[in-house]
């Protein structure tokens, strides 16, 4: 089986698949709580599919951009579990897993996942092949910069789009679409896809290069004075 592990945000998911196809997923809000939970529940749906950490032949996980937390929990767990296993590792962007189930229209696809400091964290996609290939890569912005960016038809999706979805449709109107609400739920089973593709065709990552998105420096202050 493939293990699938994104803690991007505080929406966490683990999926097992069996060449590409979902074996069992989980996905629960974890309120930033990534390392007391992500291990039971990896552990707990290894036992609901029948099996053992020993069956694993490749992890997936989701690369961000997202929390400096949460990935960081996210990609020590599976660089652990392809070290400790020897088996191979394979990094996909968080934003081409929300994008990746809207895909496959003529519509590019734009995901959102809120960045902070009023901004969010945005990105373009359009399917070629089957895969998602981006049209814009992942970068921050803010909601007025993105649309004034858009000139065709583009479906919005993400963790963040019900926050700003208001703010979008005035800008944009009829330029704006978007999936269903109950749709818009990022999924590991997607994220175990999408490895999948890469693994099928030779294609994974250097396990100690393998690094986080982050698309801005974390916040560092100089230690107080004594």
């Amino acid at each position: 089986m493939e293990l699938a592990i994104d803690t991007s945000t505080n929406t966490a998911g683990v999926a097992l698949a069996r060449r590409g196809s979902l074996v069992a997923e989980a996905t629960w809000r974890t309120e930033f709580r990534h390392t007391a939970e992500l291990v039971a529940t990896i552990e707990w749906l290894l036992g609901r599919a029948g099996g053992r950490p020993s069956a694993l032949e490749a992890v997936a996980v989701a690369v961000g951009p997202g929390s400096f937390s949460g990935l960081r929990v996210g990609l020590s767990a599976a660089k652990g579990l392809a070290m400790s296993l020897g088996i191979p590792i394979v990094g996909v962007g968080t934003l081409a897993v929300e994008a990746y189930p809207f895909l496959g229209g003529r519509m590019p696809v734009c995901p959102l996942l809120d960045a902070g400091r009023g901004e969010i964290a945005a990105a373009l996609f359009r399917e070629t092949g089957g895969q998602p290939q981006e049209a814009q890569a992942p970068h921050l912005t803010t909601v007025e910069r993105l649309c004034r960016t858009i000139s065709e038809p583009t479906l919005f999706c993400g963790e963040h789009l019900p926050v700003v979805r208001e703010d979008i449709v005035g800008r944009l109107g009829p330029l704006a679409a978007f999936p269903p609400a109950s749709a818009m739920v990022r999924r590991p089973g997607h994220l175990a896809e999408l490895g999948w593709r890469r693994l099928a065709h030779g294609d994974a990552d250097d396990l100690a290069a393998l690094q986080p998105v982050y698309l801005r420096a974390p916040a560092i202050t100089e230690p107080r004075k004594p």
